[in-house]
């Protein structure tokens, strides 16, 4: 059982790290994965897919990786971008100077992915209106930590292209934010729509009492000429006399009807 279970983690050893070195060989892939990191994120944030977010699968030039609506027709746009080949080195690297050009690598290519985030014109994108900046999202904590949380330099050079980059935390945290707002705005929808049904509701009873008060008003002034000397009643109490008979009995009308009818 023991060398079984050596044998199982030296495999799963062995997966991990040809994984990680397909990921560093691959940058569609590494994309591929921030968007997997990404679309987690959003789905942990409670915003509704299709409705409040939407996702671009794949690598779509002039396409974000993510839209996030939010209401009057604004927007933001999200990216995921890092360096995971430029990481690994920095990571994995014991040697403190070897570190240190390792570290200089990693910061130099998240600069050159800022710099190509900051030329994509997303402006128009959906048709939407969207703030002036990008957020791009770095789907490792510890990277993100270690980018911008000790290198303010890095976070200025962001700022200064219009890019805010954002971690998982703190994009969630963000995110959550931005639920509380459509939470609000669903129940400002929800409240409009109520008055609007009751006040189409009102309207339909008030013309279905109006009509049913004319089709009374109708009724006893039909009534009314069932009154008089020459009236049915009498020329019904008439032809009995002359012998007809009648199948079915006439019903007779009640005290309030009559008093109606006098009042018509």
């Amino acid at each position: 059982n023991i060398k079984t279970f050596i044998e199982a983690g030296s495999k799963i050893s062995h997966d991990t790290n040809s994984l990680v070195n397909v990921m560093k060989s691959d940058n569609r892939r590494q994309g591929h994965w921030g968007e997997i990191v990404l679309e987690k994120v959003l789905e942990a944030s409670g915003l509704r897919h299709g409705e409040e977010f939407s996702l671009q699968k794949g690598i779509v030039e002039g396409r974000p990786d993510a839209t996030i609506f939010l209401p009057e027709n604004r927007c933001v746009y999200i990216d995921a971008k890092t360096s995971l080949a430029s990481w690994d080195a920095y990571v994995n690297t014991e040697d403190d100077e070897e570190k240190d050009e390792k570290l200089k690598d990693f910061i130099e290519s998240t600069k050159a992915h800022i710099t190509g985030l900051a030329k994509r014109d997303y402006s128009a994108v959906e048709g939407l209106d969207s703030p002036d900046y990008v957020l791009m999202f770095v789907p490792i904590e510890s990277c993100y930590s270690l980018l911008f949380c000790e290198d303010n330099k890095l976070w200025d050079f962001a700022w200064k292209n219009k890019i805010m980059p954002v971690s998982p935390s703190t994009l969630l945290a963000s995110l959550k934010i931005i639920n509380s707002f459509h939470g609000a705005t669903r129940m400002n929808k929800n409240a409009l729509e109520i008055s609007r049904i009751c006040s189409k509701m009102v309207g339909k009873f008030a013309e279905m009492l109006k009509e049913i008060l004319q089709a009374r008003k109708n009724l006893i002034s039909a009534l009314t000429k069932l009154d008089g000397k020459d009236n049915i009643f009498n020329n019904i109490n008439r032809l009995e006399e002359l012998g007809v008979k009648i199948e079915k009995d006439i019903p007779e009308l009640d005290e309030e009807v009559l008093d109606e009818m006098a009042r018509v």
